[in-house]
């Protein structure tokens, strides 16, 4: 009897210890791969919430008439194509053209709408379907990415996920899933940092000429993969001062050359526009002159948001006026984690984050909340 008993006492014993290795096992392989499930498990979590809430608001909210639907078909992909998507539709549909002092599709840079051609060929030619999976893939390829460099930045797996979850759920999130350049974007100017932090340079400088096709500031990633490959040959602003810097630098250049002449094609992604502009309609620089046509004049940041808020004041506040307060109050959020971004992260992801906000607030606050989306040093240090 108490042969029976150690025996049942052994096989339990092993029973115990095999599922501690199995559970042991699959915790490592889940560790492992964690930069893979996790994105992939916020992007589908936050995609389903953010579904949900738009078929809700397409059941029980009031349309407007008169408002641009994208395809009557399909009411569920016409709520992912409203404002300036039928400018990108336009462009993959029918081209480009330029009609000066009016508002015209030169503004709206040519990378998304090339994209959603190419994959319109195998969804029927379907452009709004096609935009819609763009954009949807690109943010989840950006939140895997965007997993990888907080690990990189930062060191531990926690703050990786909280980016993830505060990019998937940020409350305008929804921008993500539309026909608009925000996840293309996002996930450029994320895998550019990515490859450079790792001195991949040709990696780097294909994201950061692709950032540079898709928006007008994505000329900034040339700037910033220049500060990575400063910051890895020894150079530091900080040590401007010292001759040590500036010799490092010089043995860097003379060493790195190759390097740097690979990193300078960044900025052809907008070169090449310009070019195109220039030899369609001899304006190389018509998507800066039609800006004027949306009311956007250059006056300064400072200017830009007291002329806002000052409007915001008014007695009489006209609807739309509420939606340039949470323009206004996107910027002044994003501009108060810029110290915590410096401190975190280093002065020149801080740096590329001011200019990223005053940019665009230098002619209007509208689509700020937008800008923003995209500016992912802020889901890093939150």
């Amino acid at each position: 009897m108490s042969t029976l008993a150690s025996r049942s006492r052994s096989a339990l014993t092993g029973l115990h210890s095999a599922a501690t290795q199995a559970t042991h096992s699959i915790a490592a392989i889940l560790e492992r791969v964690d930069w893979l499930v996790l994105p992939m498990l916020a992007f589908g979590v936050s995609r389903l919430v953010i579904f949900i809430a738009a078929w809700l608001g397409d059941t029980f909210l009031i349309t407007e008439e008169g408002h641009w639907v994208a395809d009557p078909n399909s009411p569920f992909l016409s709520f992912w194509a409203k404002w300036d998507s039928q400018w990108y539709v336009q462009i993959a549909r029918d081209g480009y053209w330029f009609q000066p002092l009016q508002q015209s599709n030169v503004a709206f840079f040519p990378l998304y709408p090339l994209y959603m051609r190419l994959v319109a060929r195998f969804v029927g030619g379907n452009l709004i379907l096609s935009g819609f999976l763009v954009s949807n893939i690109a943010l989840l390829l950006a939140l895997i990415y965007l997993y990888r460099l907080t690990v990189l930045e930062l060191g531990d797996r926690p703050s990786a996920q909280r980016a993830v979850f505060y990019a998937a759920f940020f409350p305008t999130a929804f921008f993500f899933n539309a026909v608009y350049t925000e996840s293309l974007f996002f996930l450029l100017t994320i895998g550019t940092m990515y490859h450079a932090r790792h001195q991949q340079w040709l990696a780097a400088a294909v994201f950061g000429l692709l950032a540079a096709a898709t928006r007008n500031l994505g000329i900034l990633m040339w700037a910033m993969v220049m500060w990575e490959w400063l910051r890895h040959n020894g150079w530091r602003i900080t040590q401007a001062y010292r001759l040590s810097a500036w010799r490092n630098l010089w043995n860097g250049l003379r060493r790195h050359w190759f390097e740097l002449l690979i990193i300078a094609a960044i900025p052809l992604g907008l070169l090449l526009y310009m070019v195109f502009l220039s030899s369609n309609f001899g304006r190389p620089f018509a998507f800066v002159e039609v800006q004027a046509a949306w009311n956007r004049q250059n006056i300064g940041p400072i200017a830009v948001l007291a002329r806002d808020i000052g409007k915001l004041m008014e007695p009489q506040v006209a609807r739309w006026y509420f939606t340039s307060m949470l323009n206004v109050g996107a910027f002044f959020f994003a501009l108060a984690l810029v110290p915590f971004i410096w401190h975190k992260l280093g002065e020149g992801y801080a740096i590329y984050v001011l200019l990223l906000l005053l940019v665009p607030m230098t002619s209007s606050t509208q689509s700020v909340i937008r800008y923003v989306l995209p500016i992912f040093p802020i889901y890093i240090v939150l």
